[in-house]
């Protein structure tokens, strides 16, 4: 099936797409200035990454825009330190209509890089695909 609009050439447009299509890893160094009182980052800055990500991998899926519709689950299993180089990995779990629901997964590799990378964090969010006027669109079926 293609789709041609004025003034464009066809572009194809995708029934369906697999999780590995739209997987994405985002990486970031915390610092210092992202700590609590406590000496460890601040619980919104994974979240921030978290989100960031799974926008991302929703966004890859959809060929376009979705925003955040809910956060279903955060959990939070170990500290982040300053140094501490955090992996977050999202994978689309599913698509409905409009909506995708993505899974993340983050670790942290300790600021020396000796010993074993750990897993910190893991969330579940839910995103709406939208168009250029912010109205939820279709996505691809996730096969």
């Amino acid at each position: 099936m293609t789709v041609q609009s004025a003034g464009n050439p066809p572009a194809a447009v995708r029934d369906s797409k697999t999780p590995a299509e739209s997987q994405v890893m985002l990486k970031h160094i915390m610092s210092e200035h992202d700590t609590n009182l406590y000496g460890t980052i601040h619980g919104g800055v994974v979240m921030k990454l978290i989100d960031d990500t799974a926008a991302a991998s929703a966004g890859r899926h959809a060929d376009g825009p979705a925003v955040t519709v809910s956060v279903n689950r955060m959990t939070f299993l170990a500290p982040v330190r300053a140094g501490d180089l955090l992996s977050a990995e999202a994978t689309l779990e599913r698509a409905g209509r409009t909506s995708m629901d993505v899974a993340v997964r983050v670790t942290a590799e300790r600021w020396n890089f000796s010993g074993p990378v750990t897993e910190v964090a893991t969330a579940r969010l839910t995103f709406v695909a939208i168009d250029a006027e912010g109205r939820p669109r279709s996505v691809p079926a996730l096969v």
